[in-house]
């Protein structure tokens, strides 16, 4: 599935671009989950406080997220967003 597909967001303090995204969890389309980059793309500063993954692309068609993002604890998606695809 595209993460196109999933109502794409970047999430983003007053004045910055990029520091993170949600979207809609792909296993169940009504919780959204959210994650910040330890690298966001206006490059400044990440989010302090908070889990960070890597990312890799700056549009939601090349995204790449690393390590995996795992929601399952709270009954949702487990898997990657690789290429702007989320897979299992």
């Amino acid at each position: 599935m595209k993460l196109t597909e999933l109502d794409p967001h970047w999430i983003a303090e007053e004045g910055r671009q990029g520091q993170g995204i949600h979207f809609e969890c792909p296993h169940c389309k009504e919780t959204r989950i959210g994650v910040y980059f330890k690298n966001p793309i206006d490059g400044g500063t990440p989010v302090a406080d908070r889990l960070l993954w890597q990312r890799a692309g700056d549009t939601f068609e090349t995204l790449t997220l690393t390590p995996s993002i795992d929601a399952s604890k709270f009954g949702h998606w487990h898997g990657h967003v690789t290429n702007g695809e989320v897979v299992n």
